[in-house]
């Protein structure tokens, strides 16, 4: 039950604003706090006349709230957090809250929901379980590629432009009321974390990690806390690297199934490379599907770990899995080749890349094309789009090792300015700098985009 009735909702930037407008509507008295000073005026007025919401840009005193929620980055020493801590008022996250409010409302009841979240593969591995899933029922599908809806292996792209942050869940909820669709399963990618409301919880990978709350805990740390939290029948689907997920659900009791996407580590799934395509390996036996050629297969191998543990454990027949892998050609900006302006471009250009990703891509286009072939790469961050950029000081260590393998460089953004070179040039944007590229090159050259957005 959530007992609570003077609640505090810190951080209205990530989708907070929503949190505490269901809290409201669901009677509670709420106050929300713009942590950050990003949200204007009229949007505090319209949270008091229309949901009776106390506002403040600052932090206010805690004597009277029985309840603080705050998003699972923020600094533990914002005053609000810290008074809360020293008069024993709980804190609860975001994910946690959403949640609650799920559970509340009963939106997603009587459908199978599956939450995904991890540092890689979330989206991915989401969109492919999506497209094997919708096999055999009606899926949506809610990632950072946008709200989907998925039936027999297609998709239809039925609203842009939502986060996922936590909160963004509930955006997304209103907005398939609004549109009158239902579906026999939801499928939610989160960041950092899960809320506990879903039948299965999936991590993809915790590696690598990385640091919130002002370094003073880790991501990882973050992700796997639902395993404390979550519903007492949910089930998890672990990477069996992850020693320390499931050292935390063995302590907590959770049902949970692994997953490996390498031959040589045994987990309840496996899923890897051979000769003839990926090979899945389960205690029921194994099966293998072909790959198309036309995208970078060894970028998927966690996503079809994950996608074929949870679709087998779902009941789906091997012939529809192994159909849509068959059939799969990669997503957009995830190493997928294609056409532009009558150039070959190999497309890497997406809202979790990093210069990992970059690197990868750089030697998949070598492979693909030799020392002979020039490859123009653009390469940098939409910052606008994104909550973590591409550090400036990644993409030039990149550029002075692996440089000399680049034509030409377009460096996307404005962090990106101070980086110079013979080889560099400097475009406002991704769009902008592709026109570039083609501009700069001949039909036999290769365009590889390299740029941190949303697509």
């Amino acid at each position: 039950m959530f007992n609570y009735s003077n609640i505090a909702v810190l951080d209205l930037t990530h989708a907070g604003i929503i949190i505490a407008e269901k809290l409201a509507d669901l009677g509670l008295n709420v106050t929300a706090i713009d942590v950050y000073g990003t949200v204007d005026e009229n949007t505090l007025s319209v949270l008091g006349s229309a949901h009776g919401i106390k506002t403040s840009k600052e932090a206010v005193p805690v004597d009277g709230f029985d309840l603080i929620v705050s998003p699972a980055h923020l600094d533990p020493e914002y005053p609000m957090l810290s008074g809360g801590r020293e008069k024993n008022i709980e804190i609860m996250t975001h994910h946690r809250a959403v949640g609650h409010i799920l559970s509340m409302t009963g939106s997603l009841e009587g459908a199978k929901v599956i939450e995904i979240t991890g540092s890689k593969a979330k989206t991915s591995s989401a969109s492919l379980l999506a497209a094997i899933l919708s096999m055999r029922m009606q899926v949506v599908l809610h990632t950072s590629r946008g709200l989907e809806l998925w039936e027999k292996g297609i998709s239809r792209v039925l609203h842009l432009g939502l986060s996922i942050a936590p909160g963004s869940i509930l955006l997304a909820v209103d907005k398939l009321k609004e549109l009158g669709v239902s579906a026999d399963c939801y499928i939610l990618e989160v960041s950092i974390g899960l809320t506990g409301y879903a039948d299965v919880g999936i991590i993809t990978t915790l590696e690598p990690d990385y640091l919130i709350a002002a370094s003073t805990s880790s991501a990882s740390d973050s992700k796997i806390s639902v395993l404390g939290y979550g519903r007492p029948d949910e089930l998890f689907f672990l990477n069996i690297r992850d020693h320390k997920a499931l050292d935390m659900a063995e302590d907590n009791g959770r049902q949970y199934r692994t997953f490996s996407d390498s031959k040589d580590i045994n987990a309840d799934l496996k899923a890897y490379f051979g000769d003839d395509g990926i090979i899945v390996e389960n205690s029921e036996g194994t099966f293998t599907s072909s790959l198309s050629s036309n995208y970078n297969s060894t970028s998927y191998a966690t996503a079809f770990a994950v996608s074929t543990s949870v679709a087998l454990w779902m009941g789906i027949p091997v012939d529809d899995i192994s159909s849509v892998i068959c059939s799969f050609e990669g997503l957009q900006g995830r190493m997928q080749k294609k056409m532009f302006s009558g150039r070959e471009l190999i497309d890497n250009s997406n809202s979790g890349m990093d210069i990992r990703s970059v690197e990868k891509a750089l030697d998949y286009a070598l492979s693909k094309t030799g020392k002979s072939v020039r490859i123009i790469m653009v390469l940098g961050e939409e910052a606008a789009q994104v909550c973590e950029g591409l550090p400036p000081e990644d993409v030039s260590e990149f550029i002075n090792r692996r440089g000399n393998d680049l034509e030409t460089i377009i460096l996307v953004g404005e962090r990106m300015q101070g980086i110079v070179s013979d080889n560099i040039m400097h475009s406002p944007g991704l769009e902008e700098g592709l026109d570039m590229a083609a501009g700069l090159s001949s039909q036999e050259d290769l365009l590889l985009s390299c740029v941190k957005c949303f697509r």
